[in-house]
């Protein structure tokens, strides 16, 4: 992102949203799939992920409150200032689109 381009703000709600969930659920259009991979290697490159739902054994979580934790690095709070102002508008009109 330029020095001179203002951020977009985030979608309200979407910040408990993972990078691999806003690649694969929202319905934006991206021809060459650049937010899709960008999206993917925010998921890659996280160190503290959010754990996947199951029964409570190898690192799952038994409950939905687990997942919502904003302090999982795949979250998109963590890598929504890593996208261009072009991307987050893209990503938030898909919001929009698909789940308001």
């Amino acid at each position: 992102m330029s020095m001179n381009e203002t951020e977009v703000k985030m979608a309200e709600g979407l910040e408990y949203w993972t990078a691999d969930e806003v690649a694969e659920c929202l319905s934006y259009p991206d021809p060459d799939q650049v937010i899709y991979k960008k999206l993917w290697q925010f998921l890659s490159d996280a160190e503290n992920q959010t754990p996947a739902g199951g029964d409570g054994s190898n690192g799952t979580v038994e409950t939905p409150d687990a997942r919502l934790d904003l302090d999982n690095d795949d979250k998109a709070g963590s890598w929504w200032h890593k996208l261009t102002n072009a991307e987050q508008l893209v990503i938030n009109e898909a919001w929009a689109k698909d789940y308001e």
